[in-house]
């Protein structure tokens, strides 16, 4: 993690924190899970119980305007090379009651998933997250982020964010401006709410930069001219030279609960060079059957077309079903049946099952 972004907001905050003693509300929360995945591929040293990413949560208020969030991961040295990351850490300054302005290292709110759940598994609605966030979805970007929810205007809400671009990492604005995000969200009632985003980066060096990355147990969380699939194989796309190259992508996302039922589509399309679009579709469906109990089904779908310079070329496709138990109210207890059709460097046909206890206090 660059010094870059850390140093200049640590060293902010400690300044406001004294100032403004007697207006905080510092919360802090820990998460972390255990899983075991098992597949008709995996080695048998593969089939084994693993910690997972560990996160801690930090959120407060420093003065009625000021804000601040931070979220740091650790993972064992066994699953990642980087044990301890800093995820987040951003300022956030209420300019009135419909508007704010943020700056830091953040996560881009590309979509539904990425803008509303952190690092802690225990809220995620499935075991992992979709198959485009280990290939397409700029998860973090540093730099400055404008928000709001005019009250004239009932559900509507928008997000514009001036980044330093992935292939800079944390170094906040180092070549200036690099990325671009523009996010609409509608919630039109309790239930539902929708949002469509366009992203825009410049990949500089394309073949020989693979954006930065956290890594993590299932492989890389940020874009790159490879991917790391979850059985840690990774796979090269070609390209000519290695010029910057201009990167697009066009998200919509939907996510729908009515208490009984709770759905969420994620549905993108990108290119690089101006190409041809890929595409990637993530769906949830799960139905609550008693207080603790949820039955889900879920789809990960991703076409990465032969023609792409950047993302290695394929379709990958899992469906599968699962059942989340809440143990306790802070305890989740999630188990997944999935079957694989991988179309990506050979023809490949698995099935997984997967079980994961998640937690958080």
């Amino acid at each position: 993690m660059k010094k870059i972004v850390v140093v200049p907001l640590v060293a902010l905050s400690a300044g406001f924190t004294a100032g403004y003693t007697e207006a905080q509300d510092i919360n802090a929360n820990f998460f972390s899970h255990m899983e075991l995945t098992n597949s008709d591929a995996a080695r048998a040293s593969d089939r084994e119980a693993a910690w997972g990413e560990s996160a801690l949560f930090l959120t407060g208020n420093l003065s009625d305007k000021l804000s601040f969030l931070a979220e740091s991961t650790f993972q064992a040295q066994e699953y990642r090379e980087d044990q301890l990351t800093l995820e987040r850490i951003r300022l956030r300054y209420e300019l009135n009651r419909d508007h704010a302005i943020s700056i830091g290292k953040m996560h881009t709110p590309v979509n539904y998933w990425n803008d509303s759940y952190h690092h802690g598994r225990f809220f995620y609605p499935t075991i992992n997250r979709p198959l485009v966030f280990g290939r397409f979805i700029p998860v973090h970007e540093a730099g400055i982020r404008l928000s709001g929810q005019p009250t004239d205007i009932t559900g509507f809400g928008y997000d514009v964010v001036l980044g330093t671009g992935q292939s800079e990492g944390d170094d906040l604005f180092a070549r200036g401006v690099k990325s671009y995000t523009a996010s609409l969200t509608w919630t039109p009632n309790a239930e539902l709410t929708t949002r469509m985003s366009y992203y825009r980066d410049e990949i500089l060096d394309h073949l020989n930069n693979p954006f930065h990355s956290h890594g993590g147990h299932h492989g890389m969380d940020d874009m790159g001219h490879g991917h790391m699939d979850d059985d840690h194989e990774m796979h090269d796309a070609m390209g000519d030279g290695n010029a910057d190259i201009p990167y697009e992508m066009l998200s919509w996302s939907a996510y729908w609960d009515s208490g009984d039922w709770r759905a969420l589509t994620e549905l993108s399309a990108n290119r690089t060079d101006s190409g041809d679009w890929n595409q990637s579709a993530f769906q949830y469906l799960g139905r609550r059957l008693t207080d603790s109990l949820m039955a889900y089904l879920l789809l990960y779908y991703v076409n990465v077309g032969d023609d792409e310079i950047h993302f290695a070329s394929g379709i990958d496709k899992r469906m599968g079903v699962g059942l989340e138990w809440f143990a306790r109210e802070n305890i989740s207890v999630k188990s997944e049946l999935r079957s694989r059709h991988a179309h990506t460097d050979g023809h490949r046909d698995d099935t997984e099952i997967q079980v994961q206890i998640s937690f958080g206090f």
